[in-house]
């Protein structure tokens, strides 16, 4: 299996790199240059999230299509065929979060860069990670790490007390890393790869309970707002 903690994957809509991963989420930062984009593809055995950074994207499914803007949301399942678009100018900047971390668990069935049917790129499309490149910090609790990146304010955050979900702004874009929250039967309604406004979470731990090994999130805010 190769390892993608170090490099660059060179796509040809632009490229992505790993910022985090644990044993359960891998958290990828995508520029899709305008006009770009990525193949239509499912992966078979994981779910995604997509968080929009900045710039306009569409993202076209087998029969539909979604087109949102900064800062966007979006929930993929397991085995949805999709497609994400930069529709304005300059591009766009894309938190991809995936559970489980299976980077090779991938099937296109469409692309304009004739790799339908292809795996996923191997190393000669991978150059050494450089100075601009954010890799996020473990989540450690009683503390915050703080980092800057296409205009948004992001910080990774562990909670052992459901106190510290709560209260959260609607503007606020929330990927759970770690933990979650389960029902009183122990179902889970909130689990690793989830991505949700600070409002549904409000909404959420008014009425489930957080999982005894408490909840790591990355918050994405626009702006300067997002490190306060």
């Amino acid at each position: 299996m190769i390892d993608y903690q170090n490099v660059i994957v060179r796509k040809p809509w632009g490229h992505e790199y790993l910022m985090y991963q644990n044993e359960q989420v891998g958290v990828w930062f995508l520029s899709i240059r305008q006009g770009g984009r990525t193949s239509l593809h499912c992966h078979p055995n994981k779910k995604t999230g997509l968080i929009l950074l900045d710039g306009e994207a569409r993202v076209s499914f087998l029969n539909d299509s979604k087109q949102f803007r900064a800062l966007g949301k979006l929930n993929i399942g397991k085995g949805i065929f999709h497609s994400t678009a930069a529709v304005s100018e300059g591009g766009v900047s894309v938190i991809e979060v995936e559970t489980p971390r299976e980077k090779e668990n991938l099937v296109r069935l469409d692309d304009e860069y004739d790799r339908d049917q292809v795996a996923y790129e191997g190393p000669e499309a991978m150059i050494p990670m450089n100075e601009t490149c954010v890799r996020l910090d473990p989540p450690t609790e009683g503390r915050e790490f703080q980092y800057t990146l296409a205009g948004c304010g992001l910080k990774v955050m562990k909670f052992t007390e459901p106190s510290g979900l709560r209260g959260r702004p609607a503007e606020e874009i929330m990927a759970v890393l770690e933990g979650g929250l389960v029902s009183n039967s122990g179902d889970p309604v909130l689990s690793p790869g989830d991505v949700l406004s600070g409002d549904t979470l409000d909404r959420l731990t008014q009425k489930f309970s957080m999982v005894p090994q408490g909840t790591s999130l990355l918050s994405i805010r626009k702006g300067a707002e997002g490190l306060r």
